[in-house]
């Protein structure tokens, strides 16, 4: 698959969907207007399951790294990490 064309964000969400499969649900929203440089990034996998929170923002920011999404394209980045039961209770509260 050709990464030409696709936006940083959408690169970011298939390198997720790949790394943390199977997962429920992967959302990667660009924040910077276009750039790719701020994104909201969430991940909803059972594979997070006895992970703790610090634990899985490094799966995820090694993943990103390894994948070559340094800090010359990504500059900030917000990470919510989740099992599915963690995120169908998040859904049901809001």
């Amino acid at each position: 698959m050709s990464d030409e064309g696709k936006t940083v964000a959408d690169q970011v969400k298939f390198a997720c969907e790949r790394h943390f499969a199977p997962v429920e649900f992967v959302e990667c929203i660009d924040q910077s207007d276009g750039c790719g440089a701020k994104l909201l990034l969430t991940i909803v996998s059972d594979s997070f399951s006895n992970v703790k929170l610090l634990q899985r923002h490094r799966q995820v920011q090694k993943t990103l790294q390894e994948a070559g999404f340094g800090m010359d394209q990504v500059h900030a980045i917000t990470i919510r990490a989740w099992t599915v039961e963690e995120y169908n209770k998040k859904r049901a509260q809001s």
